[in-house]
């Protein structure tokens, strides 16, 4: 099992480097820590999601190695389940009725590992997007409080351009921003009902916050901002 264990984690550091490299040939990333991340303790990554490209994007550029919690979807067919779990990911169902996906974040965050999350539930943009307001999955906060591990915030915006093929093979790679914010921690000093909707309003003001920095920062135009995948696909001007 040890030996496993050691292998698992070797197969999934050289697959960040790699898709760092990948995505190093295509894109410009600018990655912006507003925060300190925690320091000796596991805790929670919370993203938006715009692409099919955002937890190996978001994976390869964050400071640690992040274990995703991955659709269940991604496990139906065996050859794309020993990939998630070659890579540390694990599953749990959307609908958020999944314990033991629950408890195996809770674990894994208990082991001092950092789990990502992507509380949206599935790729959002416009109005369904966390970026505008819209309401999240709250199995990120419950996460939270029953693990007393805090939340970083995270927002990413471009990788939704890698939609368009053309876009892999254009001469001025494409442009993508990603910004971490500053932790947020479970009260224990309320009740978990409190506590939960506490670090949901938190979170929720985090990632508005975190994307309008991030225009600010970098001059952002209406269309650096997330589309649909149609949309993207349709675009007719370069990045």
């Amino acid at each position: 099992m040890q030996t496993e264990q050691i292998a698992r984690r070797l197969f999934s550091r050289l697959s960040r480097w790699l898709v760092r490299g990948i995505f190093f040939l295509v894109c410009r990333t600018k990655v912006v820590y507003f925060g300190k991340l925690p320091i000796g303790t596991g805790y929670i990554l919370a993203s938006n999601h715009i692409s099919h490209f955002d937890p190996p994007f978001l994976g390869s550029r964050f400071r640690r190695y992040v274990d995703w919690m991955t659709m269940e979807e991604l496990f139906r067919n065996r050859a794309s389940a020993a990939l998630m779990e070659a890579l540390c990911a694990f599953k749990v169902r959307r609908d958020g009725t999944d314990r033991t996906g629950i408890r195996t974040a809770v674990k894994r965050l208990e082991q001092g590992r950092v789990v990502g999350v992507f509380p949206e539930g599935g790729i959002r943009a416009g109005n369904g997007s966390v970026l505008e307001g819209a309401p999240m999955w709250p199995g990120v906060s419950a996460l939270s409080v029953l693990s007393g591990k805090p939340i970083v915030p995270s927002v990413i915006l471009g990788t939704d351009r890698l939609y368009d093929p053309r876009n892999w093979f254009r001469i001025r790679r494409v442009a993508v921003w990603i910004g971490f914010g500053e932790s947020i921690s479970p009260r224990c000093d309320l009740p978990k009902k409190d506590a939960r909707e506490l670090i949901q309003k938190s979170l929720s003001e985090a990632f508005i916050c975190l994307k309008e920095r991030l225009v600010l920062q970098f001059g952002l135009a209406e269309t650096d901002l997330p589309m649909t995948p149609q949309a993207r696909r349709r675009e007719k001007s370069p990045p």
